[in-house]
């Protein structure tokens, strides 16, 4: 399960970004996970829905899923990942309101390394903004 969350140090990156349980309206989407160090946990359901604070290293643990919808409703950038049959190959793309295409020149394996690509040069854009 945790393969469904996103790394650490993206996560940490997320923080710094404004990515919190609070962004969610309604808290209809609550970050399940979260992380203390670089350990994942998954702290029992609390009255709260509070992440329990342990400083600056601890952040919300979000799913993938929510981290691109975050890029979606936010920022409005999408990403895609293609998968190429005939090489057995993946590529990985940007696009949005007011973004040049990214497309990674890097040709992925794995869906998952595509995905995290996307996620990592989602993070830079939006710093660089």
């Amino acid at each position: 399960m945790n393969k469904e969350f996103i790394p650490y140090e993206q996560a940490l990156e997320l923080k710094e970004l404004g990515f919190s349980n609070s962004y969610a309206p309604n808290n209809y989407e609550l970050c399940i996970g979260q992380y203390h160090g670089n350990e994942l946990s998954f702290p029992l359901p609390c009255a709260t829905n509070k992440m329990l604070d342990m400083g600056d290293k601890s952040c919300v643990a979000p799913l993938y899923q929510q981290a691109f919808r975050w890029f979606r409703e936010k920022y409005y950038i999408y990403h895609i990942i293609i998968y190429r049959p005939h090489k057995d190959e993946f590529d990985a793309e940007l696009i949005g309101k007011g973004l040049t295409n990214f497309s990674e020149d890097i040709i992925f394996k794995t869906y998952e390394e595509a995905e995290l690509a996307c996620l990592k040069k989602l993070i830079e854009i939006v710093k660089n903004k």
